[in-house]
């Protein structure tokens, strides 16, 4: 198991939907693989952001590596 640290790298507004830069959630994964290598994650991901934030990360293909910073804690 490993744990992840998500992290939005910058502030942004695109189609209606606002990102402050810093804004963060944490993702246990059940191996230690990244959560961006299996699309399976990325549903993961994105509902955390939608609780915790009310973001949907999907609507606007943001869960990438351009967008977002993974650290493995």
């Amino acid at each position: 198991m490993a744990t992840w640290k998500i992290t939005v790298k910058d502030t942004i507004t695109y189609n209606g939907v606002h990102l402050e830069k810093g804004m963060f959630v944490e993702y246990i994964t059940p191996t230690l693989d990244h959560p961006l290598f299996k699309t399976m994650h990325h549903d993961a991901v994105n509902q955390l952001f939608i609780k915790k934030y009310g973001v949907d990360l999907k609507k606007i293909h943001f869960i990438n590596e351009t967008r977002l910073s993974f650290e493995k804690k």
